[in-house]
């Protein structure tokens, strides 16, 4: 039997070979990506099912859902974060709270998923720095925007092939495709984190009902016009 040395656990965990995840009942899900990708719209259609076409960029926002997962209760904070450059420091404090992450680009858009190539890498710089033994933590990368992809293939600006040979082989992370707009495969990606975060130990969890969900506190204090926009960051 061959002996793993200490140059292939570390090749595992920089690929993307998670350490064991401990089962919580509460998980912190940063959203990131960058600008315009519609990471706020993928937020809105899971947790209150809407979507609204105008825009309006997002620093951060704080949202909450508790579900029925497999016959436990869970609560999962999403946070949703800014596409911009300007706050860097918050950029490192989100990554370092996030138990799981979900990485967004626009299937229209090539340099999005340059973003998401960079955010990862600070993800995993972070993570393996401040913890090695617990490894990378779950992310999925999500292609948004499918329902425009489809109006028009040729307009498709990353090859799907590529992308999810990059992401499933190399980096061993979920991969979606998905339409905020149309609510394809919202439910896919949150149900692909939590297979990740190992939530019941089970391959397939399967988020049954909701139970309750808090809107952000800047929506609070205007609700009308949280309820006319969908901010994308």
């Amino acid at each position: 039997m061959r002996h793993r040395s200490r140059s292939d656990a570390t090749h595992d965990k920089e690929h993307g070979e998670s350490g064991p995840v401990p089962v919580k009942d509460r998980y912190r899900i940063v959203v990131m990506g960058a600008a315009g990708v519609g990471k706020t719209c993928i937020i809105n259609r899971f947790l209150y099912e809407s979507f609204v076409a105008k825009y309006k960029a997002t620093v951060e926002e704080l949202h909450q859902g508790e579900y029925s997962v497999n016959g436990a209760t869970i609560t999962l904070d999403i946070l949703d974060t800014t596409g911009s450059y300007a706050f860097p420091a918050m950029r490192k404090l989100s990554i370092a709270h996030g138990d799981a992450f979900l990485l967004v680009y626009s299937l229209e858009d090539a340099e999005s998923f340059s973003e998401v190539k960079e955010l990862r890498q600070q993800i995993v710089d972070s993570k393996l720095a401040n913890d090695p033994s617990k490894g990378i933590p779950p992310i999925v990368i999500v292609g948004n925007k499918l329902d425009l992809k489809e109006d028009d293939v040729e307009k498709e600006a990353v090859s799907k092939e590529s992308l999810q040979n990059l992401v499933s082989s190399e980096w061993m992370h979920g991969y979606i495709e998905a339409s905020a707009k149309e609510d394809i495969n919202i439910n896919a990606i949150f149900k692909e984190l939590l297979r990740q975060a190992k939530v019941q130990l089970l391959s397939s969890p399967a988020i049954i009902r909701k139970r309750r969900q808090s809107f952000p506190a800047s929506a609070m204090k205007n609700k009308k016009a949280s309820a006319d926009s969908c901010r994308v960051s």
